[in-house]
């Protein structure tokens, strides 16, 4: 039974063409939101935690709602923090949305 196996394969079905739908869904780019334009700069920051604590920090560029900093260390970082950049116009409540070594990014909040 094995050799007529081998010798008479059963036929496969035709592959089902893909839903239009899908193909469509594929063809027409969805429209992303650009991201804000930021502007390069070397100014002076400070964060301030909950505790009374503060760091000074560099921005590297920063957008109306939020801000690129690096720091000296790689210390860790609270969730929410005070911002101090007033080289730039911003200053407020600031949620931090990513740390990578001694740099970090920041949102203000209620922007």
């Amino acid at each position: 039974m094995k050799l007529l196996n081998r010798l008479f394969k059963p036929l496969k079905p035709e592959p089902e063409a893909p839903a239009a739908a899908r193909v469509e869904q594929m063809v027409i780019p969805t429209k992303e939101r650009p991201r804000p334009v930021r502007a390069s700069v070397y100014r002076e920051a400070n964060i301030v935690y909950e505790s009374g604590y503060t760091r000074r920090g560099i921005v590297l560029d920063h957008t109306d709602s939020g801000v690129r900093l690096r720091f000296p260390t790689n210390e860790g970082m609270p969730e929410i923090v005070t911002l101090h950049a007033k080289g730039v116009g911003l200053q407020g409540l600031a949620r931090v949305v990513w740390q990578n070594g001694s740099e970090a990014g920041f949102e203000l909040v209620g922007v």
